[in-house]
């Protein structure tokens, strides 16, 4: 069944994903247009880096991870996601995905740059404040995550 969701940006105010679901095709619309028609956004967020998109939302059966058109469904205990500084570089490296049975993990990664601004304001104080990947890698281990993100569908 064809859905198309709309998220917010983490840290790009004007900034809206139109993502359709299953096949992930995806644009970006600024978000006073999407205001305008009255639209739903889904719980959840994105970000992006150049032509790449990455994120997270809600779903019936759980959390929804994504990386342009590939998406994992989260899975507590199986679900992974870690993000690393690059090193000698100004980027960083998320990469995420579902542990297998037999032990191996199917994943994806993204390289993207630092997210500036900790301390811009008194609500940022913390690499999760102002990075959603990062925010992700942290959350991912407990259970309320999973249950935050399951959610009925918006719209």
């Amino acid at each position: 069944m064809s859905r198309t969701i709309y998220l917010k940006s983490y840290d790009r105010y004007a900034e809206v994903l139109v993502y359709t679901l299953p096949e992930g095709k995806f644009t970006i619309l600024q978000s006073d247009q999407v205001e305008a028609s009255g639209i739903p956004l889904t719980f959840g967020a994105f970000c992006s880096e150049g032509p790449q998109v990455a994120g997270i939302f809600a779903t019936p059966q759980g959390p929804v991870l994504f990386l342009d058109a590939k998406q994992v469904l989260g899975v507590h205990g199986q679900t992974f996601a870690t993000v690393q500084d690059v090193p000698g570089e100004s980027r960083k490296y998320f990469y995420f995905g579902n542990k297998q049975p037999d032990g191996q993990a199917i994943g994806y990664g993204l390289h993207y740059k630092k997210r500036l601004g900790i301390g811009a304001n008194p609500y940022d104080n913390e690499e999760e404040d102002i990075d959603l990947l990062a925010l992700i890698a942290t959350n991912i281990g407990h259970a309320a995550f999973f249950r935050a993100y399951t959610k009925d569908w918006v719209g």
